[in-house]
Protein backbone atom coordinates (compact mmCIF):
# COMPACT_ATOMS: atom_id res chain seq x y z
CA UNK A 1 0.00 0.00 0.00
CA UNK A 2 1.27 3.31 -0.28
CA UNK A 3 1.52 4.74 3.03
CA UNK A 4 0.83 8.64 1.63
CA UNK A 5 -2.90 7.33 1.47
CA UNK A 6 -2.74 6.83 5.52
CA UNK A 7 -2.71 10.07 7.62
CA UNK A 8 0.03 9.90 10.55
CA UNK A 9 2.47 11.80 11.64
CA UNK A 10 5.01 9.46 12.81
CA UNK A 11 6.22 6.19 14.20
CA UNK A 12 4.82 5.15 17.50
CA UNK A 13 6.38 2.52 19.26
CA UNK A 14 6.79 4.14 23.03
CA UNK A 15 4.10 3.65 25.67
CA UNK A 16 4.88 6.49 27.83
CA UNK A 17 2.12 8.46 25.62
CA UNK A 18 -0.89 6.43 25.69
CA UNK A 19 -3.21 9.21 24.35
CA UNK A 20 -0.59 9.72 21.31
CA UNK A 21 -0.68 6.20 20.73
CA UNK A 22 -4.32 5.64 20.87
CA UNK A 23 -4.89 9.28 19.02
CA UNK A 24 -2.26 8.02 15.91
CA UNK A 25 -3.87 3.87 16.02
CA UNK A 26 -7.43 5.93 15.27
CA UNK A 27 -6.26 8.26 12.67
CA UNK A 28 -4.27 5.41 10.77
CA UNK A 29 -7.14 3.13 10.88
CA UNK A 30 -9.89 6.01 10.04
CA UNK A 31 -7.44 6.94 7.08
CA UNK A 32 -7.16 3.40 5.63
CA UNK A 33 -10.77 2.69 5.67
CA UNK A 34 -11.61 5.67 4.07
CA UNK A 35 -9.04 5.01 1.54
CA UNK A 36 -11.26 2.23 0.03
CA UNK A 37 -14.28 3.21 0.89
CA UNK A 38 -15.52 1.33 3.30
CA UNK A 39 -18.33 1.82 5.48
CA UNK A 40 -20.21 0.00 8.11
CA UNK A 41 -23.30 -0.24 6.70
CA UNK A 42 -24.82 3.12 6.21
CA UNK A 43 -21.95 4.96 8.41
CA UNK A 44 -18.68 5.89 8.09
CA UNK A 45 -16.28 2.70 9.31
CA UNK A 46 -14.71 4.45 12.12
CA UNK A 47 -18.35 3.84 13.98
CA UNK A 48 -17.58 0.16 14.44
CA UNK A 49 -13.73 1.06 15.22
CA UNK A 50 -14.79 3.50 18.52
CA UNK A 51 -17.42 0.92 18.99
CA UNK A 52 -15.05 -1.56 19.68
CA UNK A 53 -12.69 0.73 21.80
CA UNK A 54 -15.92 2.05 23.71
CA UNK A 55 -16.83 -1.99 24.45
CA UNK A 56 -13.71 -2.66 25.98
CA UNK A 57 -13.83 1.06 27.61
CA UNK A 58 -16.95 0.12 28.90
CA UNK A 59 -16.18 -3.78 30.49
CA UNK A 60 -13.15 -1.55 32.01
CA UNK A 61 -10.26 -2.29 30.12
CA UNK A 62 -9.82 1.23 29.41
CA UNK A 63 -6.25 1.55 30.55
CA UNK A 64 -4.86 -0.96 28.25
CA UNK A 65 -3.52 0.71 25.46
CA UNK A 66 -2.20 -2.22 23.48
CA UNK A 67 -5.64 -3.09 23.60
CA UNK A 68 -7.33 -0.01 22.75
CA UNK A 69 -4.80 0.24 19.87
CA UNK A 70 -5.43 -3.03 18.52
CA UNK A 71 -9.24 -2.11 18.70
CA UNK A 72 -8.79 0.59 16.13
CA UNK A 73 -6.62 -0.90 13.87
CA UNK A 74 -8.05 -4.46 14.56
CA UNK A 75 -9.84 -4.85 10.98
CA UNK A 76 -6.60 -2.38 8.48
CA UNK A 77 -5.31 -5.75 7.57
CA UNK A 78 -8.28 -7.71 6.95
CA UNK A 79 -10.24 -4.72 5.11
CA UNK A 80 -8.04 -2.53 3.10
CA UNK A 81 -4.74 -1.92 1.32
CA UNK A 82 -2.75 -1.82 4.79
CA UNK A 83 -0.53 -4.91 5.39
CA UNK A 84 0.96 -5.67 8.47
CA UNK A 85 4.28 -4.71 7.76
CA UNK A 86 2.72 -1.11 7.58
CA UNK A 87 1.24 -1.61 10.99
CA UNK A 88 4.86 -3.31 12.48
CA UNK A 89 6.31 -0.30 10.91
CA UNK A 90 4.15 2.87 12.68
CA UNK A 91 3.30 0.91 15.85
CA UNK A 92 4.42 -1.04 18.66
CA UNK A 93 5.35 -4.79 18.06
CA UNK A 94 2.35 -6.07 20.91
CA UNK A 95 -0.21 -4.02 18.91
CA UNK A 96 0.75 -4.97 15.40
CA UNK A 97 1.45 -8.56 17.00
CA UNK A 98 -2.04 -8.47 18.55
CA UNK A 99 -3.47 -6.73 15.00
CA UNK A 100 -2.32 -10.02 13.12
CA UNK A 101 -3.72 -12.45 15.80
CA UNK A 102 -7.37 -11.37 15.17
CA UNK A 103 -6.56 -10.67 11.60
CA UNK A 104 -8.84 -13.09 9.32
CA UNK A 105 -7.19 -13.94 6.01
CA UNK A 106 -8.82 -14.23 2.20
CA UNK A 107 -6.53 -17.14 1.55
CA UNK A 108 -7.92 -18.67 4.51
CA UNK A 109 -11.28 -19.58 1.97
CA UNK A 110 -14.76 -18.49 2.85
CA UNK A 111 -16.08 -16.88 5.69
CA UNK A 112 -16.79 -20.34 7.60
CA UNK A 113 -12.91 -21.30 6.96
CA UNK A 114 -11.25 -18.23 7.56
CA UNK A 115 -13.05 -18.04 10.99
CA UNK A 116 -12.22 -21.39 12.23
CA UNK A 117 -8.66 -20.26 11.06
CA UNK A 118 -8.95 -17.32 12.46
CA UNK A 119 -9.76 -18.40 15.94
CA UNK A 120 -7.36 -21.56 15.57
CA UNK A 121 -4.52 -18.45 15.38
CA UNK A 122 -5.97 -16.48 18.48
CA UNK A 123 -5.89 -20.21 20.45
CA UNK A 124 -1.72 -20.75 18.82
CA UNK A 125 -1.41 -17.28 20.61
CA UNK A 126 -2.00 -18.36 23.82
CA UNK A 127 -3.01 -14.11 24.37
CA UNK A 128 -6.31 -14.14 26.16
CA UNK A 129 -6.33 -10.12 25.04
CA UNK A 130 -6.21 -11.40 21.17
CA UNK A 131 -9.75 -13.61 22.31
CA UNK A 132 -10.84 -10.41 24.42
CA UNK A 133 -10.39 -8.12 21.04
CA UNK A 134 -12.30 -10.82 19.10
CA UNK A 135 -15.10 -10.65 21.81
CA UNK A 136 -15.15 -6.77 21.63
CA UNK A 137 -15.90 -6.99 18.07
CA UNK A 138 -18.37 -9.54 18.31
CA UNK A 139 -20.07 -7.82 20.70
CA UNK A 140 -20.04 -4.20 18.60
CA UNK A 141 -21.27 -6.54 15.89
CA UNK A 142 -23.90 -7.84 17.30
CA UNK A 143 -25.30 -4.94 18.82
CA UNK A 144 -24.77 -2.78 15.63
CA UNK A 145 -27.11 -6.01 14.05
CA UNK A 146 -30.32 -5.63 15.68
CA UNK A 147 -31.92 -3.97 12.82
CA UNK A 148 -30.39 -6.17 10.37
CA UNK A 149 -32.14 -9.80 10.86
CA UNK A 150 -29.41 -11.57 7.86
CA UNK A 151 -26.45 -10.26 10.06
CA UNK A 152 -28.28 -11.19 13.37
CA UNK A 153 -29.04 -14.77 12.17
CA UNK A 154 -25.35 -15.18 10.70
CA UNK A 155 -23.98 -13.97 14.81
CA UNK A 156 -26.42 -16.42 15.81
CA UNK A 157 -25.56 -19.57 13.81
CA UNK A 158 -21.73 -18.56 14.47
CA UNK A 159 -22.18 -17.72 18.06
CA UNK A 160 -21.40 -21.82 19.73
CA UNK A 161 -18.42 -22.12 17.55
CA UNK A 162 -17.20 -18.79 18.50
CA UNK A 163 -17.55 -18.94 22.38
CA UNK A 164 -16.45 -22.71 22.51
CA UNK A 165 -13.32 -21.57 20.60
CA UNK A 166 -12.25 -18.59 22.41
CA UNK A 167 -14.06 -18.40 26.27
CA UNK A 168 -11.49 -20.40 27.83
CA UNK A 169 -9.04 -18.63 26.78
CA UNK A 170 -10.55 -15.57 28.82
CA UNK A 171 -11.25 -17.70 31.98
CA UNK A 172 -9.43 -16.71 35.04
CA UNK A 173 -7.08 -14.34 32.38
CA UNK A 174 -9.27 -11.43 32.12
CA UNK A 175 -11.60 -11.02 34.86
CA UNK A 176 -13.64 -8.42 32.83
CA UNK A 177 -14.10 -11.01 30.17
CA UNK A 178 -16.82 -12.34 31.84
CA UNK A 179 -19.08 -10.10 32.47
CA UNK A 180 -18.74 -9.50 28.47
CA UNK A 181 -19.46 -12.88 27.55
CA UNK A 182 -22.50 -12.78 30.13
CA UNK A 183 -23.38 -9.41 27.50
CA UNK A 184 -23.02 -11.56 24.46
CA UNK A 185 -25.13 -14.13 25.94
CA UNK A 186 -27.76 -11.47 26.09
CA UNK A 187 -27.71 -10.38 23.44
CA UNK A 188 -28.23 -13.96 21.28
CA UNK A 189 -31.71 -15.80 20.97
CA UNK A 190 -33.53 -14.48 24.36
CA UNK A 191 -31.93 -11.26 24.61
CA UNK A 192 -32.14 -7.49 22.46
CA UNK A 193 -31.42 -9.13 19.28
CA UNK A 194 -34.58 -10.53 18.78
CA UNK A 195 -36.89 -7.81 19.94
CA UNK A 196 -37.53 -6.51 16.67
Amino acid sequence: MSMSTVKHSKRVDQPGDSAAVLVEARAFAVGAHAAVGQTYGDEPYHVHLDHVARVLRHFGLRGDIILLAAAYLHDVVEDTQVTIEDVEAYFMPDIAGLVDTVTDRRADGPRPKRKLATYARIQRSKNPFAAVLKLADRIANCEASVGNAKMRRMYEREYPLFREALEHMTRGNVPEAEAMWAHLDSLQSDGPMNKR
